[in-house]
């Protein structure tokens, strides 16, 4: 009961703090103290009429001799003839209109970046910019994105003073003024929150367009897995004659032989995408020019199985259909085959075609490739990901291991006594080492799922668990938090183990595949095109 509550009341609490962050002001912060109004004016409206006029100007005005302030001494006109007046006050600024006596210069010796019109235009209170033009009812604003803050809001730096001609009309010298055009007002200052600093070279427009320039569109450097998108399922349904059902053919050769040949076509599909990628390159023989092929590599001999059943399906296919069928399609096509049968049909997916196989094949390139059974899980991790698999890749094909034989010496000196590292059930070592010891010394096979040696299930995951796998790289699976876990989930789901064993598959499938400017579509899969 504790385990199903927790969940729930760890989720009401993080949905309840999200309430209660959204309950501040806008983007999260608190709402700001109510200020004096620093644009429009803060006095009384509407004021006293002056005595020069029966109205209000609006604001501002070009008017040349404007009622002043009460503390006012002169009027101000534009653009200010002082530029060394007293900084306005940091603490708290005025409010408009103002009651100094002179208006706030900008900070350095140049001519002011943006200077009121009025006598005085202090910077508003810092939550909104001002409205321009003065959202007065005789003034109504105009449709621009954002309105021009005086002084800046941002807390960048303030952009340079933009070199023009002539000043910018600021304020409106009508009551209804256009919106300003981007060709004559400068950006002063800018209306996004960070904005970058204008060049040097040219003006700023204003309004401006974007809150900040879009970045450049990279054109990204070409795929290297464009040959894998060439793989479909179905690729061969035009290729031959209509009769010729390509993928039917090799599934019956497959399912002509028996479990443990089944058990080898998984194996040799495995080893020969892992090495040079899903060309057929594990099925080239020595030549005069190669004496040593990946088949003659460590991983591969003499245990490998599964050649016969390739020959067989190869030799029908271009007896019907050709140089069309490659071999290395006919071993996806046989391991998906394979799973399906020594999974008594749990395992059933397509397969998609479309490979070109391989022209090299080298003994040395098999043991940097292929995951040893004594790595540990890091070592896994990286040869898998080397392949552009990932650590649920692993730990999901590694399943396969619930079907065949190995050879004791793949397993003997790590895992079986007296080993100090091994973790292995002991009675099960002891079954292991009755079973591998040999009066003249041959290397001895044991199942490696031995409760359903011939069943590909999710039987593996549950003797990871019981410490009754074989491999090192095996018992490495519950090293991990995550792959423990996958492989606890695994042992009880069996139908999402199934499910992600296909999706795994085809995954491996689409490792470095060949197309026709890289490879070819062999006549007999144990020889190259170009030798007899």
């Amino acid at each position: 009961m504790v385990a199903v509550t927790l969940p729930a009341i760890l989720t009401v609490l993080a949905l309840l703090g999200s309430v209660a962050c959204q309950g501040g002001y806008g983007d999260g912060n608190p709402a700001p103290a109510p200020q004096p109004h620093a644009y429009p004016p803060a006095r009384p409206q509407p004021p006293p009429s002056p005595p020069t006029t029966s109205r209000p100007p609006s604001y501002p005005t070009t008017s040349p001799n404007p009622p002043p302030p009460p503390k006012i001494l002169q009027p101000l006109t534009y653009p200010p003839t002082n530029s060394n007046s007293p900084p306005p006050k940091p603490p708290r600024p005025p409010t408009y209109p103002p009651t100094n006596s002179s208006p706030p210069p900008p900070k350095t010796p140049q001519a002011p970046a943006y200077p009121p019109a009025s006598p005085s235009s202090p910077p508003p209170k810092p939550t909104q910019p001002p409205t321009y033009p003065p959202t007065s009812p005789r003034s109504p604003p105009p449709k621009a994105p954002q309105p021009p803050a005086y002084p800046p809001m941002s807390p960048s730096p303030s952009p340079p003073p933009p070199k023009t001609s002539q000043p910018p009309a600021y304020p409106p010298t009508s009551p209804n003024p256009p919106p300003p055009k981007a060709s004559q007002l400068p950006l002063y200052p800018p209306t996004s929150p960070n904005p970058p600093p204008p060049k040097a070279s040219q003006s700023p427009t204003y309004p401006p367009t974007s809150s900040s320039p879009p970045p450049p569109i990279l054109t990204p450097p070409p795929s290297p897995s464009d040959a894998e998108k060439k793989l479909k399922i179905g690729y061969y349904k035009n290729k031959c004659d209509h009769h010729v059902d390509v993928e039917a053919i090799v599934r019956k050769h497959v399912g002509s032989f028996n479990d443990s040949m089944k058990a080898g076509l998984i194996r040799l599909f495995f080893h020969d995408c892992f090495t040079r990628g899903c060309d057929a390159s594990i099925l080239l023989d020595p030549t005069s020019d190669n004496q040593q092929p990946e088949k003659f590599g460590i991983p591969n001999f003499p245990s490998m199985r599964g050649y016969e059943v390739i020959d067989a399906a190869k030799a029908e296919l271009e007896a019907k259909c050709p140089g069309k069928v490659s071999c290395a399609d006919i071993v996806a096509f046989a391991a998906r085959d394979a799973s399906y049968f020594l999974s008594g049909g749990g395992i059933n997916f397509d397969m998609p075609a479309g490979r070109y196989d391989g022209n090299v094949s080298l003994a040395s390139e098999t043991l940097p490739n292929l995951p040893p059974p004594f790595a540990g899980l890091q070592q896994l991790e990286k040869m898998f990901a080397d392949k552009g698999l990932d650590s649920f890749d692993m730990v999901t094909l590694s399943g396969a291991h619930s079907i065949g034989r190995s050879h004791c010496s793949s397993f003997s000196r790590d895992r079986l006594p007296p080993s100090a590292t091994s973790d292995m059930d002991p009675a099960f070592a002891a079954g292991l080492q009755a079973n591998c010891s040999s009066a003249n010394g041959a290397d001895n096979t044991v199942v490696e799922d031995h409760e359903t040696p011939d069943v590909l299930d999710n039987q593996y995951y549950q003797n990871v668990l019981d410490r009754k796998v074989l491999f090192t790289s095996d018992a490495a699976l519950t090293s991990k938090d995550m792959t423990n876990n996958l492989v606890r989930v695994y042992a009880i789901f069996p139908w999402l183990w199934q499910q992600k064993f296909e999706e795994a598959m085809v995954k491996m499938s689409r490792i470095e595949v060949k197309t026709a400017a890289t490879g070819e579509i062999r006549r007999t899969c144990r020889a190259v095109n170009s030798k007899p």
